[in-house]
């Protein structure tokens, strides 16, 4: 925890500085709005020259975790159903592993119907918008009664947390990767829990990178993880146009390029 999330050495120092001041490195040991960091030899993840480097940014930490959430917590059985709670660019990676995983119904669920409209063309077999109904119970009728039985909840809100739970039938599973701070207090229903249901937190996909990243390489290569459908490119100086086209949900991830 100390390496990936100080960004410093573990005696607290730093190989970087800045006019004598010592400056801290990379969030996860990655690059970010930088040409260069500082990594350990764990954290560099050699991938072919051919794959451009304006998509491969991403796959460290937003869709790395969103697919390995899937593919390497959850694994779910070909044919089954999952809800993903978030449609973003970790929810959205979520959603093209299950299908890559051949889920049968995939449900994604977010406020914002531009999203909806995303997941749609990535492989969602229904969309809800939980500011219009209730999630959980749509989500039960969408899978006859039963419930999904597996969900995904990318916000970490409590109210999604929950949501993200009573939806699933039992027993079922649901993988929590939203993070909104420390401490983030949830309350839940222990029935939810006594009745075979689980709630599993994920950090980073519960991925080993030098495994996961070619993976995912080689899923985008056949065809079978379309990520780069995920991702906008900007010119570094124009970080504010791409922070606001987030915000606005034009943009699902936004990637800064240096030029050449």
């Amino acid at each position: 925890m100390a390496l990936n999330l100080t960004g410093s050495r573990v005696d607290g120092t730093s190989p970087l500085s800045r006019n004598g001041e010592a400056v801290l490195g990379a969030w996860f040991g990655q690059s970010s709005w930088a040409r260069h960091a500082v990594v350990t030899e764990r954290n560099a993840i050699k991938v072919d020259d051919g794959v451009p480097l304006e998509l491969l940014g991403p796959l460290g930490c937003g869709i790395q975790t969103g697919a390995g959430a899937v593919l390497n917590t959850l694994k779910p059985a070909p044919g089954s159903s999952i809800a993903i709670f978030g449609a973003g660019s970790v929810g959205l990676a979520a959603l093209l592993a299950a299908k890559v995983a051949d889920c049968g119904t995939i449900v994604a669920v977010d406020i914002q119907e531009s999203r909806l409209a995303k997941a749609i063309e990535l492989g969602a077999t229904h969309t809800v918008n939980p500011s219009e109904l209730d999630a959980a119970e749509a989500i039960r009728a969408i899978t006859g009664g039963l419930g999904a039985q597996y969900s995904v909840d990318c916000i970490g809100f409590p109210n999604v947390v929950r949501s993200a739970l009573e939806c699933l039938q039992t027993p079922g599973i649901c993988a929590t990767v939203g993070f909104q701070g420390i401490p983030n207090e949830i309350t839940i229903d222990h029935g939810q829990l006594l009745f075979g249901k689980s709630l599993i937190g994920v950090i980073e996909g519960d991925a080993v990178p030098s495994e996961f990243i070619p993976r995912m390489i080689e899923l985008h290569k056949t065809g079978r993880f379309p990520f780069d459908k995920l991702i906008d490119t900007f010119e570094f100086a124009d970080i504010n146009k791409a922070i606001d086209a987030a915000h606005r949900g034009d943009a699902i991830k936004a990637v800064l390029t240096f030029g050449n």
